[in-house]
Order: C-alpha cells, then structure tokens, then sequence
C-alpha cells in the first residue's frame, strides 16, 4: 500500500540523547567535552533501567563498574565528579527514585555544559525514572482536578 513501509523495511533506529551528543561533538577537548560525556554515559545508564531495556542488578552493576573506571580518567571538575559517583551509586542500588534525584543534582552541577536541548532530553530522562512523564504515547492523559474521565 502507498504510505507503508514494505515488510522487509528496517525500523529507523532512535537516540534518546542525540542533542546530548551534539553538544558534545560542539564542545572544546577538555573539561567541557569530557563533563558532556561522562553525563552522555551516565543518562545512557539511567535509561537502561527503563523499557524496554531494563536492565537485571547484575548487567547495570557490571556496567557501572566499567563506567565508574572510565570516569575516573577523564579531566572533570572536582564537583561534577563527585555527583557524577553518586549517580553510580545510585545506578549500583537499582532504585529509580533515587537515581532520579542523583541524576538532577548532576544536570544541576553542569548548567554551564548544557545546552538548553540537551537539557530538555535529560529532564525526560528524570521524569521517567520518577514516573511523572506527563504523556507517554500508551497512556491514558490524566484528568483535571475535580473532573472525570470516561472510562476506555
């Protein structure tokens, strides 16, 4: 039919953090580039946590461990290093709500790397691992206070 795709078409693959990766791409070698891509590799750890990856304690710990050695080598500023750990500890502990809030503290210790784009794909990230994405395309919209909606 006009308009589909044949059947042995391939799905175009996406990137969560493509404005993340330009950014990083843009930045000058250094501390700026190196805090764009420890937070690059940090959100893409976050995002394993969730569907359709997620993934099991034992491949996010692995992971982390080989994330935690890479960061140690990488010429970031002492207080983005610091909050950069606690999202692995907090990735390490598999608790998406707190990971959330580590993953904030780091967005809000880099507000001079990232570019308002990049800062917008992170923030999707953190509203999922906290659950309050604010329409996902399965879901059901949420209703007004004090109003109904049908029932689906």
């Amino acid at each position: 039919m006009l308009g589909q795709l044949p059947k042995f078409a391939l799905v175009t693959p996406s990137f969560r953090f493509r404005a993340l990766a330009a950014a990083a791409g843009r930045a000058a070698l250094g501390g700026d580039r190196e805090t764009l891509l420890a937070t690059l590799q940090l959100g893409r750890l976050c995002g394993g946590m969730l569907p359709p990856f997620e993934l099991t304690r034992e491949q996010t710990v692995e992971r982390t461990e080989n994330t935690k050695q890479w960061l140690s080598s990488l010429a970031v500023p002492s207080g983005i290093r610091s909050t950069a750990f606690g999202v692995i500890g907090a990735i390490t502990g598999h608790d998406r709500a707190r990971l959330a809030v580590a993953f904030e503290d780091l967005v809000k210790a880099a507000p001079a790397h990232l570019d308002e784009a990049a800062r917008m794909e992170l923030t999707h990230l953190i509203q999922e691992l906290t659950g309050t994405t604010a329409t996902a395309p399965h879901a059901r919209p949420s209703a007004p206070p004090g109003s109904t909606l049908p029932p689906s």
